[in-house]
């Protein structure tokens, strides 16, 4: 059972980071840096 914790734990804090980072991207209106970048 600790190893499902510690798992969960680390899922729960990369996912809060990820939505956290998303937050920032928006709010400095950052997330067209690089519009043709994919082609």
């Amino acid at each position: 059972m600790g190893a499902f914790r510690s798992l969960a734990k680390a899922t729960f804090i990369l996912t809060f980071l990820v939505i956290l980072a998303g937050g920032v991207v928006r709010t400095t209106q950052s997330g067209m840096g690089c519009p043709d970048w994919p082609r």
